[in-house]
C-alpha cells in the first residue's frame, strides 16, 4: 500500500513528491518507507523503519487503518528552521549536529519538513539550497511541536 502528496519543500513553488509505502508479506512484517523526490524525480530524502516497531498496530484485517495512516503520514508539516529550539534546550541525542552547525541552520531560517517517525515522534529535516540536498536536523516528541 502507498500514498503520495505534493509539497513545496525544496523551493517555495516546488512540486516535491512525498511517497509513503508499507511493503511486506503482511502488515506485522511490513517495512514503512518515507521518500521525497523533486518533481523531476531526484531523491531528496528517504527514511525507513519496521512498521510494527515504529508505529505499532495501524491496521485491521482489511488494511483499512493502514490506508488511513499512510494518507496522514504523507502529509508532513513544513515550517522554517527558525522555529526550532536553541541548541541548549535540546535533549541528549535529539540531534547529531554539533552546536555551531545547528545554530547556523536555525539562524538561516531554512525550509524544514517534519514527518512522523514513530508513535508520538517525528523527524525533522532541513533543505540546504547551496548543496541542493536535505539533511537530518532533529528527532523530537510530537507534542513538543504543539506547545
Amino acid at each position: 500500500m502507498s500514498a503520495s502528496n505534493i509539497v513545496a519543500f525544496s523551493a517555495p513553488a516546488a512540486a516535491d513528491v512525498v511517497t509513503v509505502r508499507a511493503t511486506g508479506p503482511s502488515c506485522d512484517k511490513a517495512i514503512a518507507l518515507y521518500a521525497i523526490r523533486t518533481a523531476e524525480g531526484d531523491p531528496i530524502w528517504a527514511w525507513a523503519i519496521s512498521l510494527k516497531q515504529g508505529f505499532g498496530d495501524v491496521t485491521d484485517a482489511k488494511g483499512t487503518h493502514l490506508s488511513e495512516f499512510l494518507q496522514r503520514w504523507a502529509k508532513p508539516t513544513i515550517t522554517r528552521t527558525s522555529t526550532i529550539p536553541d541548541f541548549s534546550r535540546l535533549a541528549e541525542g535529539q540531534t547529531t549536529l554539533d552546536r555551531l552547525t545547528y545554530q547556523d541552520i536555525r539562524a538561516r531560517d531554512l525550509p524544514m519538513l517534519c514527518h512522523f517517525s514513530g508513535t508520538a515522534k517525528e523527524v525533522c529535516i532541513f533543505w540546504e539550497p547551496a548543496a541542493g540536498a536535505a539533511g537530518l536536523l532533529l528527532e523530537r516528541n510530537y507534542e513538543e511541536t504543539n506547545r
